[in-house]
């Protein structure tokens, strides 16, 4: 049935929209020329196909009842109406956003007047309450964001901020009643946006797809990954895609510039507070936390800025004092960004919650918490922004004298009076001790990420560091008796970050008593969960946190593994079933704290093994992969390894429980019998192909534990899974350094302990000539050290071999080149290996340790027993002093006939 609509046939509103607002709404105001209708079960709407293309017009109530108001006042009656029907209300928020005309109305009121236009009340109303629909739309995540991101509202709302903002012909009361609600619409759709395709910001929660790592010492996300997203089973790429793009809007240029000045020429705590929001949460991403870092007012903006009257907050870099350091004067390494949140950060009373200076303006906790968190963001893995952090202090001219550093300064006067530092270090310390919970909580996140980016270059740095250590882990603990469970979720997350990779920390957490606390936060999430006070999500996310800080603790801090293995009651139970946890945060979390509990042999060989921890962790690997590659078959991607996989998921569960097993199945361990069985082996030598490296890297750390000190039958069946083509191609000069570096010890360990006729199998199958050429490449001057060290031990185990390998090795000059090169470095490592070499190519037997004449003779020219006796009198290792003696002690015997060996191989 077909349908003409006449284009003159008008929206009955529009003369009234377009007489207060001068709008264009022809693109809104009548149906196409031509269409055909199409049925759908929706009651209240009907849609057509258009050119191909399918749209959506409205007969719902309230797009009926919006269109059809006679007045402007009448339409902002029903706006109000609308808004405080969908605030709280999930359900009618779906309803809004899925009636596709109501949308495009809606955003069809969000227009900047014509300059010209006399400003109206009325027409202020309308924008201003449209704007605060669209942000209660947003802020309920995926189930009303595909609309709204298919309609192009964040690239919407960015421009009519960037117009309200650079205009120069609306009033200013105008701007600074449209531009709170505009940035809370953009940081709740933004924010929302970034959750759904990065995963949330502490922890995992109940999402059961991979988003990102959550895992300390790994940075959030890669950029190749985190600009592509997640997978989502059945929703339409288009609409994925735009959702990754308009993630990135923020940090255009124009954009940037727009939004950056609102922290000059409109710096109300209404305004910064969703800026701060929206950048903290944004700048996960390198290339964005880059482009912030980066950004400078320019001349013209500069001038722009300066006409406006700067408020309490307005901070500019034309403030910074003459006798600043160099570190922060204008057009030097600290970015605008940060030097405004130091200024803003640091002009905080925290007992008070007051600004310092004029006016006395009181500031918002929320305000506070959320500067912390975007400095805190910006500092993560930055050393030279921490480092400047680290001593940028205030310059004012009126209150601060010429002190040292952290010395008190009195300011102001009768009972107000208050000590205050100049030092933001100091301050950031006093946020910790003194302020509300959350703003302590963001204190502490941010001192932890300058303390951990920068130690300090001076000895008063390194001891101040020590004394903040000990304030962040003393606070966290008493943080973690008292507040709740989202507080306690940020804690872990913040303390995991804090003792990473230091065992110092790690046995100052224990002495605190954070371990037992953390313990029993764990058995009390089931609890909770239980009796219904904790949600699904929130318990997933604690259990995660809880998990990643136990294993954070217990990483390098062996009393810690024990007190955690033998705890009453038990923890192992609750490890083995987060294994299989619905969450792959928590999944993940697990394998990180057995791999921390595995690092002790005891718990490895008895607590891990009894408990089936250790069982499951290999099996969690399988089911990881499996369940991977099946979703690639069901969506049609086929190479499960392929650059469209890795864009839409990140390996964490995979890189966590792998790197477990690495410790699992060490030469001792009775789990290397079930890896065996189990399938283990052929997964393993499966993960090397990995594209995605971390994965492939530990799968090949896995394969090297599996063949150290192993019986032949083992090393046979290694290398028939794994191939040996495949093990040479990872010893080519195409493989990243670090897998390149596994190859040659797992060839290593192959030849160790190995008769000459095993070494000779090996070359055979790996090729002579393409073997000495790899090992040759490898172990000469200019790669790097950690992969010349295993190539020299594999020439070393090579001649042990037959007397054709020998007379091959010494054949080829540049070998023994690349051996005296060794002997003259300053590096021991290479030392030792290249000693080991030359006495097994020139001792002819293990029992006489007599020479060999003709290699006395080939070594003649390379005047190695003067330089093995300077290796034996000046060397400072004992490892290169033993063997230079070994090896002169062989040579001797070549004249003597006898003497007794004072070194060893």
């Amino acid at each position: 049935m077909m349908y003409l609509v006449s284009p003159s046939q008008k929206n009955p509103l529009s003369n009234v929209i377009s007489r207060d607002l001068n709008l264009d709404l022809a693109p809104y105001s009548s149906l196409p020329v031509i269409a055909r209708r199409v049925p759908t079960a929706r009651p209240h709407s009907t849609r057509y196909i258009v050119d191909g293309s399918e749209m959506m017009t409205s007969s719902s109530a309230t797009y009926t009842t919006l269109v059809g108001a006679s007045t402007s006042t009448d339409l902002l009656a029903e706006l109000k109406d609308l808004k405080n029907s969908v605030i709280g209300n999930t359900w009618k928020k779906v309803e809004v956003v899925e009636d596709e005309q109501l949308l495009l109305f809606l955003l069809s009121l969000l227009r900047v007047p014509s300059p010209g236009v006399e400003d109206s009340d009325v027409s202020m109303e309308l924008m201003s309450e449209t704007a605060v629909i669209v942000g209660a739309l947003a802020n309920i995540g995926d189930l009303t964001l595909r609309p709204l991101l298919v309609a192009n509202t964040p690239s919407h709302l960015l421009g009519l901020i960037s117009a309200l903002t650079l205009s120069t012909s609306l009033s200013d009361r105008y701007v600074h009643r449209l531009l709170p609600q505009l940035l809370r619409a953009l940081r709740n759709l933004l924010v929302s946006t970034a959750d759904m395709v990065w995963g949330h910001m502490w922890g995992v929660g109940a999402e059961r797809k991979v988003v990102g790592t959550g895992l300390v010492g790994m940075d959030i996300m890669s950029e190749a990954d985190a600009r592509k997203g997640k997978e989502v089973p059945g929703r339409n790429k288009a609409w994925k895609v735009e959702a990754i793009r308009s993630l990135g809007l923020v940090f255009e240029p124009t954009n940037l510039t727009a939004l950056l000045s609102i922290l000059q020429t409109h710096p109300d705590t209404k305004n910064l507070l969703p800026l701060y929001q929206l950048f903290s949460r944004l700048v996960a991403l390198p290339s964005h936390r880059q482009a912030l870092a980066s950004w400078r007012p320019s001349s013209d903006e500069t001038h722009r800025i300066d006409r406006h009257e700067a408020g309490p907050s307005a901070l500019k870099l034309s403030d910074i004092h003459p006798s600043a350091p160099s570190s922060i004067q204008r057009g030097t390494d600290i970015p605008f960004i940060i030097y405004h949140l130091l200024s803003t950060i640091i002009s905080i009373n925290p007992e008070t919650g007051s600004s310092y200076g004029p006016g006395n303006q009181r500031q918002s906790p929320k305000l506070v918490e959320a500067a912390l968190d975007l400095l805190a963001a910006l500092i993560k893995g930055q050393p030279s922004v921490a480092a400047a952090v680290r001593s940028w202090s205030s310059l004012s001219n009126s209150a601060w004298g010429e002190g040292g550093i952290g010395d008190d300064v009195e300011f102001g006067e009768g009972e107000g009076d208050v000590l205050i530092t100049r030092e933001f270090i100091s301050r950031l310390v006093s946020m910790l001790l003194l302020c509300p919970t959350g703003v302590r909580i963001a204190a502490a996140s941010c001192l932890t990420n300058i303390v951990k980016a920068h130690k300090g270059s001076r000895p008063s740095d390194r001891i101040r560091s020590v004394i903040i250590n000990f304030q962040l882990i003393d606070e966290i603990g008493r943080l973690l008796k008292t507040e709740g469970w989202e507080e306690r979720v940020k804690l872990c997350f913040i303390l995991a970050a804090l003792v990473s990779d230091d065992a110092s920390l790690q046995k100052m957490a224990a002495d605190k008593g954070c371990p037992a606390q953390l313990t029993t936060i764990l058995l009390s999430i089931g609890q909770d969960e239980g009796k219904g006070e904790l949600g699904n999500d929130l318990a997933s996310r604690s259990r995660e946190a809880t998990l990643l800080a136990l294993a954070s603790l217990a990483m390098q801090y062996e009393p810690t593994r024990s007190a955690i293995s033998d705890s009453n009651p038990p923890v192992l139970p609750h490890i083995l079933s987060a294994l299989s946890h619905p969450s792959y945060g928590v999944r993940a979390a697990a394998c990180q704290l057995a791999r921390a509990l595995s690092r002790t042999v005891a718990i490895l060989r008895t607590s891990l093994v009894d408990s089936g921890v250790g069982e499951e962790v290999i099996r969690v690997l399988k089911r990881e992969v499996d369940g991977r590659a099946n979703r690639d078959i069901e969506e049609g991607r086929g190479d499960v390894d392929g650059d469209g996989e890795l864009g839409e998921r990140i390996w964490t569960v995979e890189v966590a429980a792998s790197a477990t097993i690495c410790n699992l199945i060490a030469d001792f361990s009775p789990l290397k019998t079930t890896l065996l069985l189990e399938g283990g082996l052929e997964l393993l030598c499966e993960l090397t192909r990995s594209t995605h490296e971390p994965l492939a890297l530990n799968a090949l750390w896995a394969l090297k534990n599996l063949t150290f000190h192993a019986m032949e039958s083992t090393k046979l069946q290694v290398t028939l899974t794994l191939g040996w083509d495949r093990l040479r191609a990872l010893m080519t000069l195409s493989t990243p350094l670090t897998l390149r570096v596994q190859a040659f010890e797992i060839t290593q360990n192959l030849l160790a302990e190995a008769t000459a006729l095993e070494i000779s199998r090996t070359v055979e199958n790996l090729g002579e000539k393409e073997l000495l050429d790899l090992v040759t490449n490898a172990a000469k001057e200019g790669e790097q050290v950690e992969l010349r060290i295993p190539a020299l031990y594999v020439l070393s185990n090579l001649a042990l071999g037959n007397e054709r390998l020998r007379a091959c090795i010494v054949g080829r000059v540049e070998i023994l080149e690349v051996l005296s090169g060794a002997l003259n470095s300053k590096l021991d490592p290479l030392k030792v290996p290249s000693l080991r070499t030359l006495r097994h190519l020139i001792e002819s037997n293990a029992k006489t340790h007599k020479p060999r004449q003709g290699m006395v003779d080939l070594f003649q020219p390379y005047q190695l027993k003067p330089r093995l006796k300077e290796l034996a009198e000046a060397s400072a290792s004992l490892d290169v002093c033993q063997a230079a003696v070994g090896l002169l002690n062989v040579l001797d015997r070549g004249r003597d006939g006898g003497g007794v060996s004072s070194g060893g191989r």
